[in-house]
């Protein structure tokens, strides 16, 4: 089983802290749409007998595109690509102030059963802040139309650790996203990146970051409001309420099974090759016109593989198999690093379930820093 993640790069505003592949430049959107349609043919013969089980529409803002351009690209995966008829989950990433009835009712039509909102904050002086164009109250009315309309999961994006706040803005946050009918929440520190409209006000001395100590104050209350509120922490920035409502495509990717990446600035992986397609969009364009894929391919050892298994796995609550790692890959990261393995259990940074083994939830937010004591660089 497989995913297809498809990229989406416009947006009708650009966020000041976002360094995705983007565009608010929309006038070739159809060419766009145009184009992904044979990059779908293109690809069929890489992904022959390949079963697809999940679908994801990321961005970028794929809520910018009208119904008949979802349908016609929704069209081109199902008549050229093997996908169940009962796909698993299909998710499309959405912002509030595009979500109207009529939109959710395309959405639905179009084979989306879950949609993830990007909400990032309910304080409207912060969301101003990030030149997000939606209000709090948009964000609550979009939650409620999607659970309305039909949606069978719905989910939400947050940020924490924003350096623009009131004494009680986070925590205002937290409790109206839990107060919500919401199935899932996705959150994330706010990263200053060099190429962002925020990275270059750090820069000049016009912004500053937020301290350490509120980014883990802010995680840390997110954890507590969450788990009372029964959500599963299954991952360092993802919560479910139950199981059931765990993201499968995006667990798919920690857990290292294959996936179709299509669209400019979009990456894909299988077997031990992973690709990056252009980060262009006129580019991208361009080159498919002329039955040309441009993209950049990696192709990657054992070592990278089991590497990246343990990197990825560490910051999920499943954790990881060792011998599992030792037998698939003939890498053994214990013995190669013990000393910084007896180390991390002895200050409790890990912990073992069953045969497994995983980062404890309060070190988390230096999970990445964990696992890099064990990546092994053997040959």
């Amino acid at each position: 089983m497989s995913g297809i993640y498809l990229h989406v790069p416009f947006c009708r505003a650009a966020c000041h802290y976002c360094d995705f592949h983007f565009s608010t430049t929309l006038k070739n959107v159809e060419d766009y749409v145009t184009a992904v349609v044979k990059e779908v043919s293109l690809r069929k013969g890489e992904w022959e007998g390949v079963e697809f089980r999940t679908l994801y529409w990321g961005g970028g803002t794929p809520s910018v595109l009208t119904g008949e351009q979802c349908s016609r690209m929704v069209d081109a995966l199902r008549e050229g690509l093997n996908i169940r008829e009962n796909i698993k989950e299909a998710t499309i990433e959405v912002n509030p102030e595009d979500v109207t009835l009529k939109a959710l009712k395309n959405w639905i039509e179009c084979g989306f059963d879950r949609i993830s909102i990007g909400i990032q904050s309910f304080d409207d002086h912060q969301l101003s802040w990030m030149n997000r164009k939606h209000t709090a109250a948009e964000a609550e009315s979009a939650v409620m139309l999607a659970r309305g309309a039909g949606f069978k999961k719905v989910s939400v994006d947050l940020i924490y650790g924003l350096p623009v706040r009131s004494e009680n803005s986070w925590q205002e946050t937290v409790k109206k996203a839990l107060s919500l009918p919401i199935d899932h929440i996705s959150c994330y520190a706010l990263t200053v990146e060099p190429k962002t409209v925020l990275g270059a006000k750090v820069k000049s001395g016009k912004e500053v970051e937020a301290p350490d100590e509120l980014i883990e104050a802010d995680y840390s209350h997110l954890c507590r409001e969450a788990k009372e509120a029964g959500f599963i922490h299954y991952e360092v920035s993802n919560w479910a309420r139950g199981t059931e409502n765990i993201a499968i495509h995006n667990s798919a990717y920690w857990e290292g099974v294959p996936y179709l990446g299509l669209g400019p600035g979009a990456h894909g992986f299988k077997g031990m090759l992973r690709y990056a397609n252009v980060s262009n969009n006129n580019k991208y364009i361009q080159s498919i016109a002329k039955d040309e894929i441009p993209e950049e391919i990696e192709e990657l050892t054992r070592l990278d593989r089991s590497n990246e298994v343990l990197m990825t796995g560490l910051r999920t609550a499943k954790g990881v198999d060792f011998e599992e790692l030792k037998s698939k890959f003939q890498v053994d990261h214990l013995s190669e690093n013990r000393e910084a393995w007896k180390r991390l259990i002895s200050n409790g940074a890990v912990v073992q379930v069953g045969n497994r083994w995983r980062v404890s939830e309060k070190y988390w937010l230096v999970g990445d820093s964990i696992a890099s004591d064990l990546i092994s660089l053997q040959p």
